[in-house]
């Protein structure tokens, strides 16, 4: 694990004997670093938790940049799967890209619950995202993650410390796909996110709420805690009400 970039080449597997499973997946450019310890805590309160880094995640940028959104797709219905066939219950948490493939996941299976921790749906710059990038993206592979934020010393980066254009193209066509999928989301969903979110805008957070299906539906908006709010533990009372109230969720179904 390199603890200065905050990146994990390893995958995760706690509390195997349990059959209330969870699936937990991480952010774009991220790595199991960001859900290891919210998949520890769980275990310990009884789950069979499973964290693994998505293909082109927890190696190299470059490698990154190969990857195609539909071998992010079939890589999280493989291991949920696969999860699924030892366990009664099962259930998923995702953050920022990890919570766009959890919604669509939730379209596919009969899952328990799922909760969405900051999906991106809207970016902050649609018009690099949406337009830039497109185009761009094969002239301009990478981008430093700093240059993109006005004040980058205040952020601590997971995972690469470049933005992989190739992949956010990639990134950009799951979000378009799993958009139109919002309303067949049935499964009882709690979203989080945060105010002070630097990467998921607050936009995101009306476009979920008011297009998922499920009439089962409870939130969760954080004031002062980051876009990495599964790890930041900045914010120590946040960080504690996050993981209190996924327990909590989680347990009811």
């Amino acid at each position: 694990m390199d603890k200065k970039s905050r990146l994990d080449s390893n995958n995760y597997e706690f509390n195997t004997e349990s059959k209330k499973g969870i699936y937990l997946i991480h952010g774009f450019t991220n790595s199991t670093y960001e859900v290891k310890i919210l998949a520890k805590y769980l275990s310990e309160k009884g789950y069979h938790t499973v964290a693994e880094n998505l293909p082109g995640h927890g190696t190299t940028v470059e490698e990154c940049n190969r990857v195609k959104y539909i071998d992010w797709i079939t890589f999280v219905q493989k291991g949920l799967a696969k999860l699924a066939s030892t366990c009664d219950t099962i259930h998923i948490i995702g953050i920022s890209m990890g919570a766009v493939l959890t919604l669509n996941l939730s379209t596919i299976f009969p899952v328990n619950s799922i909760v969405v921790v900051a999906p991106v749906f809207q970016f902050k710059n649609e018009f690099k995202a949406r337009v830039l990038v497109p185009l761009f993206n094969n002239f301009i592979p990478l981008t430093e993650k700093s240059s993109q934020y006005a004040n980058p010393n205040d952020i601590t980066f997971y995972g690469y410390s470049q933005y992989p254009n190739r992949a956010l193209n990639e990134f950009r066509k799951l979000t378009n796909i799993v958009r139109r999928k919002l309303p067949n989301v049935k499964c009882p969903t709690l979203m989080l996110f945060s105010k002070s979110d630097q990467t998921c805008i607050m936009d995101n957070y009306k476009i979920v709420n008011s297009s998922i299906g499920t009439t089962t539906k409870e939130s969760l908006i954080l004031d002062n805690i980051s876009h990495t709010m599964l790890d930041d533990q900045d914010y120590m009372d946040e960080h504690e009400l996050i993981y209190s109230t996924i327990n909590q969720f989680i347990d009811k179904f």
